[in-house]
């Protein structure tokens, strides 16, 4: 689908990324162990975006597990616990965004770019199973408020109508505006507080995007209803992917090729990108909805 950043993924990432829990056993090169004791400290775990990640493994206070594949020249480095774990780590990231309770940590090295982080995924503790839909509702608010706090901003995907939440209760569909399927849908604009009625209507997955000093921070609740009482408990999965901005863009295309020219082929697609914004914008006016002007695509400091 066009103007969907998270919509396609080259080869390398799309196939070997999310099978890499059944892969590691194959892999040519595996170093540090996840069933290790680490040294019992309260420091926690800083991890900077571009930064080396031979620097942060060595002076992180847990041990990340390392796993290469050859193949596509790509590592993982990994930090995995169980939810219920007494002792999770806290995860401080860019020196401003303190996360408590992060119960995995993934960083994936596409050793043809570099060394650095450049994609990191983190899993973290949220409520006990079985919880009130409502109470995730607010808890998820409150991580919300806390990356707003951290000078994180809300990002509109670049086809997508600039629709803020002020608009919600013109809009009685999720997932589409006026018939189009939209992934910065209004009524998960992180400014607004949704109701739970509204909240309970979305289904499985809420999402939310940012942006901040060239990188992107997707959240993401997954839920799963409770068989007993599905229209009030449910459990839910609370992940946070950081991307820098080359690699944001750069895995959007289909191949390695592409992914090398990444910069040479985004104006066009960016152009693609207006064209879809402004013809949907232009349909919410006529439907007398909102656009939100004050929003402008951040700059993609690589084509400057």
């Amino acid at each position: 689908m066009a103007g969907i950043p998270f919509g396609k993924l080259s080869m390398k990432r799309f196939v070997f990324l999310p099978l890499f829990s059944f892969l590691i056993s194959g892999c040519d090169d595996v170093s540090g162990s996840r069933g290790m004791a680490d040294i019992a400290t309260n420091r926690p775990i800083e991890i900077n975006m571009h930064e080396d990640i031979e620097g942060l493994v060595a002076r992180s206070p847990v041990i990340f597990s390392e796993g290469c594949m050859s193949a596509v020249n790509m590592c993982w480095y990994k930090v995995e616990r169980s939810f219920d774990d007494s002792k999770l780590p806290t995860v401080i990231i860019d020196k401003s965004l303190t996360l408590d309770h992060v119960a995995r940590i993934s960083i994936a090295v596409d050793r043809d770019v570099g060394r650095s982080v450049e994609d990191l995924d983190l899993s973290i503790r949220s409520l006990p199973d079985n919880s009130l839909h409502d109470d995730y509702r607010l808890f998820l608010f409150e991580l919300i408020d806390k990356i707003t706090a951290a000078g994180w901003q809300h990002y509109y995907s670049p086809s997508d109508p600039r629709v803020s939440g002020s608009q919600m209760d013109k809009i009685d569909t999720p997932d589409y505006v006026l018939g189009d399927y939209v992934l910065s849908h209004p009524w998960l604009d992180p400014s607004y507080r949704l109701d739970l009625r509204r909240w309970l209507r979305i289904g499985r997955f809420h999402t939310w995007t940012f942006f901040k000093d060239g990188n992107y921070l997707k959240v993401q609740a997954w839920s799963r209803d409770s068989d007993d009482a599905p229209e009030e408990r449910g459990t839910y999965l609370v992940s946070l992917n950081f991307k820098t901005q080359s690699e944001y863009w750069r895995t959007t295309f289909n191949t390695d090729k592409e992914n090398a020219r990444w910069t040479e082929l985004m104006p066009e697609r960016l152009e693609k990108y207006r064209i879809i914004r402004e013809a949907r914008e232009q349909k919410a006016i006529e439907a007398g909805i909102e656009i939100d002007t004050s929003y402008h695509d951040p700059v993609i400091q690589a084509l400057k």
